[in-house]
């Protein structure tokens, strides 16, 4: 697809969702096209390369990258108990390893607790809150995992997480650094109030989960890292050992509803040949997602100054597979709750409060008998039963979008304990 063709598309997009800022770059065999559009464009000295967007946590998949160099060079090992390299650990997560962390399969708490400051106090204060669930056993999403990671990548080399991206993985893609919170070199993030240099954003501890900011161009050039037609020089930094065990699940714990699989780093859509690498992130009112599909040489990254870039993402993705790339998406979920269910009341008993770390959701019912599921966030979602523990979620405010999440029930009592949503998974506190 030729860079015009995916002008009118974002065009189209930036107008419909009356989004100001909106970049994609797609590879493939034939070359890299790349798209801007939206009114930030279109003002005076508005460049592509004054244009420096969070890729919030995509970030992710750069610290895994460059913890898996250090595994290919033996600096760490994948299945390493973590509290072997970091002083103090905690006793009850003994059994974590780097393999876990990286597939978000390690038990740790969603979000580091309290103020840690530190990336160390904050592993330290991680490991304290103790497992959600054995290692290896379930998958639930942990910014706080990637805070470790990061901790662990700072212990091996000496040098700051910071220093270890820059000079691993960043300079040898020739991708200019930024960081949230950090020195900026001429970039800005574009913001629905216009243009704003960058500001302190993320917390030093959890730079490693959030930190790097950057353009589509940037995104681009890594997920070429991940290719079958790789070239020399791609190897030498990332050899193929390590390509191919990040692009495989370690284990057998489903990241329901926000993928078919998780790898180590990468979100895996598809099986097979057709599978896609990717990740969808959101952070400080802006989207970013990245897609690679290794057989073909395809790569798709996307970047929007709105939160409304994650609805147009989805219909970018619709327009793009009507003509070509059948972009790899999360498992979609039923259109409506099925009548034979019963709707929402064929849901378990699942009221009360949903605990991760000191993440707390809540269910409740209204009046009428809905169950309404509030996030940390004070988002509303109306929940919708599909047999006996899955349901559909949709925001009351756009009830158009939908998101899958379900129940998980004691064998013995029968009651719903447990609850995996957004990609976290939930204990039942009351």
């Amino acid at each position: 697809m030729d860079a015009r063709r995916l002008g009118e598309m974002l065009g189209e997009l930036a107008h419909r969702h009356r989004i100001s800022a909106m970049q994609c770059a797609l590879r493939g065999p034939g070359g890299t096209s790349v798209a801007r559009a939206g009114e930030f464009f279109a003002g005076e000295g508005s460049t592509a390369e004054s244009v420096t967007l969070p890729f919030a946590s995509v970030t992710k998949l750069f610290t895994a990258t460059v913890a898996m160099q250090l595994v290919t060079d033996g600096d760490l090992d994948l299945d390493e108990p973590v509290c072997d390299r970091l002083s103090p650990w905690a006793d009850a997560a003994s059994g974590v390893t780097l393999r876990h962390l990286l597939s978000h399969c390690s038990g740790l708490v969603c979000d580091a607790p309290g103020e840690p400051g530190s990336a160390a106090r904050a592993a330290t204060a991680t490991a304290a809150a103790g497992l959600l669930f054995p290692p290896g056993s379930t998958f639930s999403y942990s910014n706080a995992g990637f805070t470790v990671v990061g901790r662990l990548i700072e212990t091996v080399t000496g040098m700051s997480w910071r220093q270890a991206v820059t000079d691993f993985l960043l300079g040898p893609l020739d991708i200019a650094p930024t960081f949230l919170g950090g020195a900026v070199r001429g970039g800005h993030v574009v913001t629905r109030n216009g243009t704003v240099p960058l500001a302190p954003a993320v917390p030093r501890a959890a730079e490693p989960a959030a930190a790097l900011a950057g353009r589509v161009e940037d995104l681009a050039a890594f997920g070429s890292l991940f290719l079958d037609d790789r070239d020399g020089a791609s190897r030498a930094l990332l050899d193929d050992e390590a390509v191919a065990a990040m692009r495989q699940p370690p284990f057998d714990a489903a990241p329901f509803g926000l993928a078919d699989a998780w790898g180590l780093g990468w979100a895996l859509y598809g099986a097979g040949s057709g599978r896609w690498l990717g990740l969808d992130a959101a952070g400080a009112g802006t989207a970013c997602h990245v897609r690679v599909h290794p057989a073909s040489g395809t790569v798709l990254a996307f970047q929007a100054d709105s939160a409304a870039g994650a609805a147009a993402w989805g219909d970018l993705v619709t327009l793009l597979r009507a003509e070509g790339p059948a972009v790899g998406m999360p498992p979609a979920g039923a259109a409506a709750p099925s009548t034979a269910t019963g709707g929402d009341r064929a849901l378990p008993d699942c009221t009360g409060r949903w605990v991760n770390g000191e993440t707390v959701y809540r269910i409740s019912r209204t009046a009428s008998g809905t169950a309404v599921l509030e996030d940390d966030d004070g988002t509303e979602y109306h929940l919708s039963g599909h047999g006996v523990r899955v349901f559909s979620a949709r925001p009351a405010e756009k009830p158009d979008t939908e998101h899958l999440g379900r129940f998980l029930t004691d064998p013995e009592s029968g009651r719903a304990t447990l609850m995996q949503f957004g990609g976290r998974l939930m204990r039942r506190a009351a």
